[in-house]
């Protein structure tokens, strides 16, 4: 019976606490709104529950504090391949001055092909920078709020609204907009069945 009798109303919203309904109540009264249109109920009379979140949207940061490390560029991997052979292959003929057993040209092709794979690895392991950060912090979240035993023990947390003209937009708007400002939350399964 109760579902039956909510859904005939064309507004709904549900308040946190019942001072807070009570001034939403309150204010659609001296906004124009007559006794017959605003009615306050109790706690347990609301729709199926398919709010819509009115001001920012909260899911967003966290799309937007995601952040991701790009993997290696090939350029990276080519530099620091061509680095480390010509570094290698330096060292090489180096040796081969030094150790006279060793012929200067295998001591450097040696050095090179060690260099060119050494750079490789190394330059393979290079961290890219980190995309996505746009310079916000994550902050800890606060404790959930503790559970309103007002609300759950019949309190009239609920104002719901029955227009007698309901084709007039700008009544409905100015309702919904008196609603939102006291911290409403609009129920969008209601709606008259007449």
């Amino acid at each position: 019976m109760q579902n039956q009798q909510q859904v005939n109303y064309d507004l709904l919203a549900v308040f946190p606490d019942e001072s807070k309904a009570d001034g939403a109540a309150d204010k659609l009264k001296k906004a124009g709104f007559t006794e017959e249109e605003v009615h306050q109920l109790a706690a347990g009379v609301i729709g199926s529950g398919q709010y819509r979140e009115h001001g920012p949207n909260t899911g967003r940061k966290d799309y937007f504090l995601q952040t991701q490390r790009s993997g290696p560029r090939p350029a990276v991997i080519i530099l620091f391949a061509v680095i480390f052979g010509i570094v290698l292959a330096a060292l090489g003929f180096v040796a081969s001055l030094f150790i006279h057993s060793l012929p200067a040209l295998t001591a450097i092709l040696v050095g090179a092909v060690l260099g060119i794979i050494i750079g490789a690895i190394i330059g393979a392991f290079q961290r890219g920078r980190v995309r996505g950060s746009i310079g916000q912090t994550t902050k800890p979240q606060p404790p959930p709020a503790p559970v309103n035993r007002t609300a759950q023990n019949g309190a009239k947390t609920v104002v719901a609204l029955r227009f007698s003209n309901p084709d007039n937009i700008s009544r409905n708007s100015r309702a919904r907009a008196i609603l939102l400002n006291n911290q409403g939350k609009i129920d969008r399964s209601v709606g008259r069945q007449d």
